[in-house]
Protein backbone atom coordinates (compact mmCIF):
# COMPACT_ATOMS: atom_id res chain seq x y z
CA UNK A 1 0.00 0.00 0.00
CA UNK A 2 1.67 3.25 1.21
CA UNK A 3 5.56 2.48 0.22
CA UNK A 4 3.50 1.91 -2.91
CA UNK A 5 1.94 4.78 -3.26
CA UNK A 6 5.41 6.86 -2.09
CA UNK A 7 7.29 5.64 -4.97
CA UNK A 8 4.78 6.45 -7.15
CA UNK A 9 4.66 9.50 -6.22
CA UNK A 10 8.22 10.06 -6.34
CA UNK A 11 8.98 8.33 -9.83
CA UNK A 12 5.85 9.61 -12.13
CA UNK A 13 7.70 12.80 -13.18
CA UNK A 14 10.27 10.75 -14.39
CA UNK A 15 7.80 8.98 -16.25
CA UNK A 16 5.78 11.92 -17.81
CA UNK A 17 9.32 13.06 -18.54
CA UNK A 18 10.36 9.70 -20.49
CA UNK A 19 6.33 9.60 -21.93
CA UNK A 20 7.05 13.18 -23.34
CA UNK A 21 10.20 12.04 -25.05
CA UNK A 22 8.74 8.88 -26.43
CA UNK A 23 6.05 11.19 -28.17
CA UNK A 24 7.81 13.74 -29.22
CA UNK A 25 6.81 14.24 -33.11
CA UNK A 26 4.19 12.20 -33.18
CA UNK A 27 0.85 14.04 -34.51
CA UNK A 28 -0.42 16.41 -32.49
CA UNK A 29 2.98 17.70 -31.04
CA UNK A 30 4.49 20.13 -31.91
CA UNK A 31 8.09 20.22 -29.08
CA UNK A 32 11.16 18.48 -29.54
CA UNK A 33 13.74 17.89 -27.19
CA UNK A 34 17.38 17.33 -27.05
CA UNK A 35 17.34 15.41 -24.35
CA UNK A 36 16.64 14.43 -20.93
CA UNK A 37 17.32 17.36 -18.91
CA UNK A 38 15.69 19.70 -21.98
CA UNK A 39 12.60 18.38 -21.88
CA UNK A 40 12.91 18.78 -17.96
CA UNK A 41 13.42 22.44 -18.34
CA UNK A 42 11.32 23.20 -21.67
CA UNK A 43 8.25 21.57 -19.47
CA UNK A 44 8.52 23.27 -16.19
CA UNK A 45 9.57 26.82 -18.29
CA UNK A 46 6.56 26.32 -20.07
CA UNK A 47 3.94 24.60 -17.85
CA UNK A 48 5.35 24.87 -14.05
CA UNK A 49 6.18 21.92 -11.38
CA UNK A 50 2.07 20.48 -11.98
CA UNK A 51 2.77 19.42 -15.24
CA UNK A 52 5.04 16.35 -13.94
CA UNK A 53 2.52 15.21 -11.89
CA UNK A 54 -0.74 15.49 -14.52
CA UNK A 55 -2.18 12.36 -13.96
CA UNK A 56 -0.78 10.90 -11.10
CA UNK A 57 -4.43 10.48 -9.09
CA UNK A 58 -5.47 7.81 -11.34
CA UNK A 59 -1.66 5.70 -11.15
CA UNK A 60 -2.21 6.17 -7.57
CA UNK A 61 -5.37 4.40 -7.05
CA UNK A 62 -3.85 1.68 -9.82
CA UNK A 63 -0.70 1.76 -7.51
CA UNK A 64 -2.13 0.83 -4.31
CA UNK A 65 -3.75 -2.38 -4.64
CA UNK A 66 -1.30 -3.73 -6.69
CA UNK A 67 1.61 -3.08 -4.58
CA UNK A 68 -0.73 -4.58 -2.13
CA UNK A 69 -1.04 -7.49 -3.82
CA UNK A 70 2.59 -8.04 -4.87
CA UNK A 71 3.82 -7.72 -1.47
CA UNK A 72 1.01 -9.93 -0.43
CA UNK A 73 1.85 -12.65 -2.49
CA UNK A 74 5.69 -12.18 -1.76
CA UNK A 75 5.25 -13.13 1.86
CA UNK A 76 2.78 -16.02 0.82
CA UNK A 77 5.34 -17.26 -1.23
CA UNK A 78 8.08 -16.91 1.23
CA UNK A 79 6.14 -18.75 3.65
CA UNK A 80 5.34 -21.88 1.52
CA UNK A 81 8.99 -21.81 0.35
CA UNK A 82 10.29 -21.73 3.75
CA UNK A 83 7.91 -24.70 4.99
CA UNK A 84 9.14 -26.67 2.03
CA UNK A 85 12.86 -26.49 2.34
Amino acid sequence: GAGGVMAGLITYPNDTVRRMLQLQGSRGTDTSYTGYFDCVVKVYQKHGIGRFYHGVGINIIRMAPNTAVQFGSYELLKRLSEKYM
